[in-house]
């Protein structure tokens, strides 16, 4: 066993922080930890030492929040236990999620809120302006992007005027994340949502078979994942596809949900995976004495998802398309953008020397030009073609073929055949990472309105409100 860095994490079952070793074992990359009352455990990171070790090179620039919430953290409640955002955050979000109900019209296997039924007491509407003004004081001149999520948000009857309270407050990014069963059942709400000043639909979708749809979220959805797509494909909003990638159940479907976003590709600009992470509700959670031997047989890393995008795409799409986040932690998520052409072939509008140019880009630039630089690109990646401009094309960072005398032409056509693929490598209390959330760039709002990092707010403190 080779130790290869280290970092600071936590037990699994008391939480107290422990050091964190990334070790390579047989050419696997874990990372490991021993608690002096629990012992030992190991969280899978990287099937391949070589990939993780790569990775790990990708550069990148951090810049602090404007105002940290918690100062002077105790010995005793060093990272994660001492989250608000701390002075010890090193990296501002760029997008910040908002549960406007506990409440939720499916039971999913697999839910990291453990949302079900309609019990629970949601935020009023003045309590939500409340909270949006709080983000614009805590936030830099780019106000933040804003996702608004639960529980199932679209149960709430008045989530337009949410919308339309943030959007009036100057937030131009609102992505809704939603199952996509309202826009499916009720013809118009999908334009109710676009007129209120909704700019994305992230929808849950696991897969292209009910079978699958069945083991992860408990009812055959495939049909009404569809409806979702078309009412929204009349509403012209954008949709991304965002899948729970569980290894046994539809990790060998990817492929396949490329095929169905290039024959929607109008309308759904992106697929956005999440390897599960086991907190919330999960199938078979473990006892704490099963917890060392559970992580290595049920985890799916980042990694595993690059190399099979390529393998089941027949290379269309190629694991060194992808790259990590300019800001944050390279370990956090990989991203890229492609174009399909009327042909039905695939193009990397992402080169080489655009993902070395990133962080150099970057290293010119104030911190407040980093961070709208950074909002600006998650805002501008889902729209549709009509919505398209130049300067979005810049966003991005795309390379793409800009020839064409009428620019505004050119952009409309690259734009309607365009789409981006992302993973969110989401951590939970087996293989979290302090450095990693010090970096983190996807916060939540807690009821008691301070930032945390989303992966430590699902693993320690949702269930402390």
């Amino acid at each position: 066993m080779k130790v290869i860095r280290e970092t600071q994490s936590i037990c699994p079952i008391c939480k107290k922080p422990q050091k964190g070793f990334y070790v390579s074992s047989e050419g696997h990359v874990f990372l490991r930890k021993t608690c002096e009352d629990h012992g030992a455990f190991e969280s899978l990171v990287a099937e391949h030492e070589e990939d993780f070790l790569k990775w790990m090179e990708n550069p990148v620039i951090n810049v602090a929040p404007l105002m940290p919430q918690t100062h002077g953290a105790p010995l005793d409640q060093q990272c994660p236990l001492h989250c608000g955002i701390c002075d010890n955050h090193l990296q501002t979000a760029c997008c910040v999620l908002i549960d406007v109900t506990d409440r939720c019209n499916q039971k999913c296997s697999y839910c990291f809120a453990k949302a079900e039924g309609d019990t629970g007491s949601d935020p009023s509407l003045l309590e939500m302006e409340e909270k949006f003004d709080l983000l614009l004081k805590l936030g830099e001149e780019r106000t933040y992007n804003i996702q608004l999520s639960g529980g199932e948000p679209t149960v709430r009857d008045d989530l337009p005027e949410i919308i339309k309270i943030g959007r009036t407050k100057g937030f131009p990014h609102i992505q809704i994340n939603t199952n996509g069963r309202r826009i499916a059942m009720e013809e118009g709400y999908a334009e109710t949502l676009k007129q209120a000043g909704a700019t994305v639909i992230f929808m849950q979708f696991d897969g292209t078979t009910d079978e699958i749809q069945q083991k992860l979220r408990g009812e055959a959805l495939l049909n009404v994942k569809k409806k979702a797509v078309e009412n929204c494909r009349k509403a012209g909003i954008p949709v991304t596809l965002v899948p729970t990638i569980v290894k046994d159940v539809n990790l060998k479907d990817i492929g396949n949900m490329m095929e169905f976003l290039w024959e929607n590709v109008d309308i759904v600009k992106g697929i956005h995976f999440q390897p599960v992470s086991f907190f919330g509700r999960f199938p078979d959670e473990p006892k704490q004495d099963e917890r060392k031997r559970m992580d290595y047989e049920n985890r799916v890393t980042m990694f595993d998802i690059m190399h099979e995008l390529e393998l089941q795409t027949d290379g269309k799409l190629k694991y060194d398309d992808f790259y990590s986040i300019t800001t944050g932690h390279p370990l956090c998520c990989f991203q890229s953008t492609y174009q399909r052409r009327p042909d039905g072939s695939i193009k990397s509008l992402i080169s080489q020397e655009t993902k070395a140019a990133g962080v150099s880009c970057c290293s010119t630039k104030t911190p407040l030009e980093i961070i709208e630089k950074d909002r600006n690109f998650v805002g501008s990646k889902w729209k549709l073609a009509d919505e398209t401009s130049q300067s979005d094309c810049e966003k991005i960072g795309c390379d793409c073929d800009n020839s064409y005398l009428d620019f505004d032409q050119f952009l409309a056509d690259m734009r309607r055949g365009m789409f981006s693929v992302s993973c969110m490598a989401f951590q939970d209390i087996g293989n979290m990472d302090a450095e990693r959330l010090k970096r983190c760039r996807v916060q939540v709002l807690a009821p008691n309105n301070r930032l945390i990092p989303f992966c430590a707010y699902n693993s320690i403190y949702r269930d402390q409100f």
